[in-house]
C-alpha cells in the first residue's frame, strides 16, 4: 500500500511487525483491568519511512484503506513526550474485524524510541538529519529538567517518583496562553501546571484562566486547555496545597518551601527566646549577653548543634529547653536563685504537668515535663506525650513529632500518625537507658477465639496470673463461631508484652493475639 501510493520509491521504506507476547498480554489486562477483548494492540506494525512529512503522508494512507478507531489516534510527532518520543500511533479495524495497531515514524525518531534520547544524538553525530541547536534544546530540556530535580530534591524516591510520571504515566496536554505545550500527568491541576512551568509562578498561584475562564487551583486540567496562570505577591504555599496537586515536581517544591519556611520561622521564636532568657537571668544586664557570647562555642558543642541558627531552630521547635542552654551559661545555682525569686512559665509549665500525672495517672495523651523515660537528644526534662493510637512501649522503635500545646509526641515508627505528619516536625527520640523502672502504658490487644463459655474468664486469669492489670475489655461476636475479645492491658515494655502474647496464645479456644 505504502508503495502503491509513492512512499519509499525514492527513500527508504521499512515495515515490522510483530504479536504481543502472552506475558505482556497479561501484564496489560493486569495493569489496567481490562478484559482480553479490550487488548488493541495483540497485532502490531511500525513504518519507518525518511521524513516527518513521508509519516503524515503514511497515516492518511492507512485510514483511506482501514477504518480507524476513534480515540485510538495519537499525535505524538507534533506532540511528543518530555523524553523526546515521537510517532504517529493509531488503531484501525484489520481483517476479519480484528483490531491492529501501527504507529508511524522516521529512523530518526525509531533510534529515540528503541535506544533512548542518547542515541538521537549519535545519530545526529554520526551524519544523519542535522536540525536547528533550537530542536536539540528541546530535546534535552527533559534531562536539564531531571538534573534539576536531583539536585533541589533530598528525596530519592522523590526523584524516582518524578522520572516515572514522565516516561510511563498517562498524559494530559495543556497550552499556555503563547501556545507552548505542557505535558503532565493525568489528574494534575492548575498549580502543577504553574509549578511546571515556574516554581516561583507555582509559590505565587491564586488560580487561573483556563479557556478564558476563571478556575481555582484545584481545577484538574483536560486535554486541549489552554490556561493562563493568576499570581499574587502576597500568595505563598500552604500545607493543604499538598491535597490539590498531582506531580511530583510540584509536591516537592511545595514541601521544600513549608520546610525552609517552618526553618526560619522557628529560628525567629528561639532567638526570641535565648533574648528574653539573657534578659531575665542576667537582670536586664548586659554581662548576660557578653557570656552567651563568650559561652557560644560551649552550648553548640553541649547540644551538638552546627551554629548558632540550628540552636535558634532547635529551641523554636522544642528540641531544646530554654531552662538547660541558660543553665549551661549561668550555672544552675544562679537560675535556681532566680526561679526562687520569680517562677516563670515554664516552671509553671512543670507544676501543672506533675498535679496532672498525679491526678491521671495512667492516662496516655497528657503532656508531662518529665523525661516519661524518654531521651529528646540529651535533653531528659522536655514537655512529652504518648500518641495514644500506637501506644509506644519501652522497646519499641519510637520517633517524636513536635506540636502545638503538648509538646512532643512520641510514636511507634510503624505508627499512621507519624506517616501523616510534617516531616520538618518529626524528631529523633530515644528510651532513657538510665531509667531502670518503665513507667506502666495502656496497649491495646486484640484476640481472635471460638466463641464458647468460659473463653473471656480463661483470659482474663491468664493476664492477671502474670501480674498485669486489665483496664477494659470487650468481647463480640463475628463470623464462622468466632469471637473478637479486645483487652487494655498496664504494661511497661515490650519483653512484659511479648511474655503476655504467648501465655494467651496457650489458653484453649485463643486462635490468635495480636497488638493493635
Amino acid at each position: 500500500l505504502m508503495k502503491e501510493a509513492g512512499l519509499g520509491i525514492h527513500s527508504s521504506l521499512l515495515v515490522k511487525g510483530r504479536t504481543k507476547g502472552l506475558w505482556s498480554i497479561y501484564n496489560k489486562m493486569k495493569r489496567q483491568d481490562i478484559e482480553l477483548d479490550d487488548v488493541h494492540d495483540v497485532i502490531g506494525f511500525r513504518i519507518i519511512l525518511e521524513d516527518v512529512a513521508s509519516c503524515y503522508q503514511a497515516l492518511g494512507v492507512v485510514h483511506a484503506n482501514f477504518k480507524p478507531v476513534p480515540g485510538r489516534i495519537k499525535d505524538l510527532i507534533a506532540l511528543p513526550k518530555p523524553n523526546g518520543y515521537q510517532s504517529l500511533h493509531t488503531t484501525v479495524i484489520g481483517p476479519r474485524g480484528k483490531r491492529v495497531e501501527i504507529q508511524i515514524r522516521t529512523k530518526e525518531m525509531d533510534e529515540v524510541a528503541e535506544s533512548g534520547i542518547a542515541a538521537h544524538w549519535i545519530y545526529k553525530q554520526g551524519g544523519g538529519n542535522s536540525n536547528s541547536n533550537s530542536k536539540d534544546s528541546n530535546q534535552f530540556a527533559w534531562l536539564r529538567q531531571l538534573v534539576d530535580d536531583v539536585v533541589q530534591q533530598s528525596d530519592p524516591k522523590a526523584v524516582l517518583q518524578s522520572v516515572k510520571e514522565d516516561l510511563f504515566a498517562k498524559e494530559v496536554l495543556v497550552f499556555s496562553p503563547t501556545g507552548e505545550l505542557y505535558p503532565l500527568a493525568r489528574g494534575s491541576s492548575v498549580l502543577d501546571f504553574a509549578y511546571k512551568v515556574h516554581s516561583d509562578l507555582g509559590a505565587h498561584c491564586t488560580g487561573a484562566k483556563v479557556n478564558g475562564r476563571i478556575a481555582s487551583i484545584r481545577y484538574l486540567l483536560q486535554n486541549g486547555d489552554v490556561v493562563q496562570v493568576m499570581t499574587s505577591k502576597t500568595q505563598s504555599p500552604k500545607r493543604e496545597w499538598l491535597k490539590h496537586v498531582r506531580t511530583s515536581k510540584a509536591k516537592s517544591r511545595i514541601r521544600a518551601w513549608l520546610k525552609r519556611h517552618q526553618k526560619e520561622n522557628s529560628a525567629a521564636v528561639g532567638k526570641k527566646q535565648i533574648e528574653e532568657g539573657l534578659n531575665k537571668y542576667s537582670r536586664g544586664d548586659d554581662a548576660g549577653k557578653r557570656e552567651y557570647q563568650r559561652k557560644l562555642d560551649h552550648l553548640l558543642t553541649t547540644f551538638k548543634l552546627r551554629d548558632e541558627n540550628h540552636l535558634f531552630t532547635a529551641l523554636g521547635y522544642g528540641q531544646l529547653s530554654l531552662k538547660n542552654v541558660m543553665t549551661e551559661i549561668f550555672g544552675s545555682a544562679a537560675i535556681a536563685t532566680v526561679n526562687n525569686d520569680r517562677p516563670d512559665s515554664s516552671t509553671r509549665n512543670d507544676r501543672d504537668s506533675q498535679v496532672l500525672n498525679k491526678s491521671q495517672s495512667v492516662s496516655s495523651d497528657v503532656p508531662s515535663s518529665n523525661s516519661n523515660g524518654i531521651v529528646v537528644g540529651r535533653e531528659r526534662n522536655i514537655l512529652l506525650s504518648f500518641c495514644r493510637n500506637c501506644s509506644p512501649l519501652r522497646g519499641d522503635s519510637i520517633k517524636g513529632v513536635v506540636t502545638k500545646g503538648k509538646g512532643i509526641k512520641v510514636h511507634r515508627t510503624g505508627c499512621k500518625y507519624l506517616s501523616e505528619s510534617d516531616d520538618t516536625h518529626v524528631v529523633d527520640v530515644s528510651w532513657d537507658k538510665s531509667e531502670k523502672n518503665a513507667n506502666l502504658r495502656p496497649v491495646q490487644l486484640q484476640v481472635i477465639c471460638s466463641d464458647s463459655p468460659g473463653v473471656l474468664a480463661d483470659m482474663s486469669r491468664a493476664i492477671t496470673s502474670l501480674g498485669m492489670n486489665i483496664g477494659n475489655v470487650s468481647l463480640k461476636k463475628i463470623k464462622n463461631g468466632r469471637g473478637l475479645a479486645r483487652f487494655e492491658v498496664m504494661l511497661g515494655n515490650l519483653e512484659d508484652l511479648n511474655k503476655l502474647i504467648v501465655q494467651l496464645g496457650q489458653e484453649e479456644g485463643v486462635l490468635s493475639v495480636s497488638r493493635r
